[in-house]
């Protein structure tokens, strides 16, 4: 195809009539008809290239043709002409530099996948370098050059590129340079290393090179920077992102690493790494650089099927106890991750509490660090250590409550997810062990955060947890005799409004039965009668009013619709209505429920009681027939009314 002179003059007319330009234009022509002279069309593309750095000229000549006639002109060129085939993708690039149009013609034309092969057939190194600086400039913020840049295989033989060979990267990990065999070319591979940048950006593109062996050359490729890190921060910075990138949702690829060898690599990096810069810019480049790599270590050892292996590992599980104690703050907080990606087991959880004591480091780090996302995997990780029993009582007793229950203070309300963690942490604490929920009620401010905490917030899911705190708490307290004074405590806590207010308003049975259970074992207890009364009174007391819509949580949740039954009707509807999702032995719960807080109420004498439950209840118990179990029950609470 030839180029459009006429075109071309009368678009230069409005900028600047260029000679050169239309000289070298005419000559493209030339070649394109005769193939007369690859040497005067070299010329040609390289005064071209040279013009081509005014950005004016490049709407002008993309708009002539020239794309699509030195599109015709590469597919003719043979192996003989690099020459002209490194100018003339220099005119390519620099036309498509900050130019999405002529990347578009560029695409339409079929350049890029016709010039990968220019990248496995190992000509000229100047040619190699010119390709990758053409696809640079094509691919830039442009997906459709990107993905086909992946599809061609060009990424491929990009990935090939920047992995050093076995041998040299052995001897730069090693510290020995001088072992190289022959010189790089760090222009090509500086390229080489933002193409593939660009290419990653793009999903469908980045899911074309992301195999073990992608991984395996990004690895290889830090590795030989490893000593000279700090004159390569620009590479590092990419070279760090794309891996965090392709690992990152892929479990497979992510054991690649380990499977690989490369995890003490990428601790050694994270240790060793940790140096003061003069340049403002190159000190905040590394620290991202840094936190880009303990994103991918985390990442690496994150994964259910390496969970064994690496804790089985006594080098690497001594090294991360090691690290976690480390002065360095990316260094302990990559440890505290692994860690607590690695406590998801009984044994594990027992062994590294009764071992190594982690849950103290965890606690002293939380008490002096200000971070709040550490603090989220402080957490994340105590949590896990709360679960065998066994545990229990060596966390608490080292003040664990004291420490994380601040978390739940009003001021900490922005920390959602922090808070969620603690509410979890402090009812697994207490949920049967009696000597950790003793020290909640007694000591009283950890109780007095989450009763706080329950007025205050609206968020469905962290109201339900923390109710559970108040129900583990009961349970616990309840099952031991002889602790009077330590019920009523609790009880003049206020503990009693949000389980009632749980049982009348979740949809998730589990909890319902959670605190039907909670208030069974209240008003089984005869033993105080203020308590009673004052229980009794929220039994009949009128639902709360519907709470002002907020605007949505971060988590987007919709506020759940209102539920403007009383406690005793919702009780009632679960018990008798046959179609709901309520198993029987909760419908049966239910009832032994209703029939101690009758009997309660004839305690003190609450005649208020006993009508409201007669008034709702009679008549629909009559008519439970159907299942023995919850007849059974429904006549028990029947003649229990009767008396």
């Amino acid at each position: 195809m030839s180029i459009s002179v006429e075109t071309l003059k009368d678009a230069l007319d409005l900028i600047e009539n260029d000679h050169t330009v239309l000289e070298a234009v005419n000559t493209l022509n030339l070649l394109n008809v005769g193939h007369s002279s690859w040497d005067k069309g070299t010329l040609a593309c390289k005064n071209l290239a040279d013009a081509l750095r005014t950005d004016t000229l490049r709407s002008p000549l993309g708009d002539s043709g020239i794309i699509e006639n030195l599109a015709q002109l590469l597919n003719e060129a043979s192996g003989k002409q690099l020459d002209f085939q490194i100018q003339a993708l220099r005119v390519l690039g620099n036309l498509c530099f900050d130019h999405e149009n002529n990347r578009k013609l560029v695409k339409d034309a079929g350049i890029v996948p016709n010039v990968a092969r220019y990248l496995t057939e190992k000509l000229q190194p100047d040619l190699t370098r010119t390709v990758c600086g053409f696809y640079f400039n094509s691919s830039m913020d442009y997906a459709p050059i990107q993905i086909e840049i992946a599809e061609s295989g060009a990424a491929e033989s990009l990935v090939n590129l920047i992995n050093p060979k076995k041998e040299e990267d052995e001897a730069f990990y090693m510290n020995a340079s001088s072992a190289m065999a022959e010189p790089e070319d760090d222009i090509t591979i500086t390229m080489a290393t933002k193409v593939l940048d660009n290419i990653v950006d793009e999903e469908s593109a980045r899911k074309i090179i992301s195999t073990p062996s992608t991984i395996k050359a990004l690895v290889a490729r830090i590795k030989h920077y490893y000593h000279q890190y700090v004159d390569n921060l620009d590479n590092l910075e990419k070279l760090a992102g794309m891996l965090l990138q392709i690992i990152m949702d892929d479990d497979e690829l992510q054991n690649v690493i380990i499977d690989s060898g490369n995890l003490d690599f990428l601790l050694d990096f994270l240790e060793n790494t940790e140096i003061e810069l003069d340049d403002k810019q190159d000190k905040e480049k590394l620290e991202e650089i840094r936190k880009t790599m303990n994103k991918i270590i985390v990442y690496a050892t994150s994964t259910d099927s390496k969970m064994e292996e690496l804790y089985n590992n006594d080098r690497i599980l001594s090294r991360l106890l090691a690290m976690a104690k480390s002065k360095s703050e990316l260094v302990h907080q990559c440890a505290v991750n692994i860690l607590g990606n690695l406590a998801r087991t009984d044994r594990h959880c027992i062994e590294l509490e009764e071992k190594h004591n982690l849950s103290k480091l965890l606690l002293d780090f939380y008490r002096t660090t200000e971070n709040a996302m550490f603090q989220y995997v402080i957490l994340g990780c105590l949590k896990h250590l709360c679960l065998p029993p066994s545990n229990k009582v060596i966390i608490g007793n080292g003040n664990c409550l004291q420490v994380i229950s601040p978390t739940l203070d009003e001021s900490k309300d922005m920390l959602k997810r922090n808070q969620f963690l603690t509410i979890g942490i402090i009812k697994l604490l207490c949920a049967g062990n009696y000597e950790n929920a003793k020290h909640i009620i007694l000591e009283n401010t950890t109780l007095s955060l989450v009763t706080r905490f329950l007025k205050r917030v609206d968020d469905v899911g962290a109201k339900s947890e923390a109710t559970r705190i108040l129900t583990n708490l009961i349970k616990t307290v309840w099952a031991e005799k002889g602790n009077n004074d330590l019920r009523m405590q609790a009880m003049e806590a206020n503990v009693l409004e949000p389980i009632i207010e749980l049982v009348r308003t979740t949809t998730f049975v589990v909890l319902k039965n959670d605190g039907i259970l909670a208030l069974t074992l209240i008003f089984s207890d005869s033993n105080d009668a203020s308590n009673t009364k004052k229980a009794l009174s929220l039994i009949v007391a009128d639902p709360p009013p519907p709470i002002v819509a907020r605007e949505r949580d971060e988590t987007g949740d919709e506020q759940k619709e209102h539920e403007s039954r009383s406690f005793l009707q919702v009780l009632l509807d679960d018990i008798c209505t046959e179609d709901n999702d309520i198993p029987i032995q909760i419908k049966s719960n239910a009832c032994v429920l209703l029939c101690k807080i009758v009997e309660s109420a004839r305690r003190v004498t609450n005649t208020e009681v006993i009508e409201a439950v007669k008034s709702i209840a009679s008549n629909r118990l009559e008519g439970i027939h159907d299942n023995n179990e919850l007849h059974k029950y429904a006549t028990l609470l029947v003649k229990v009314l009767q008396q």
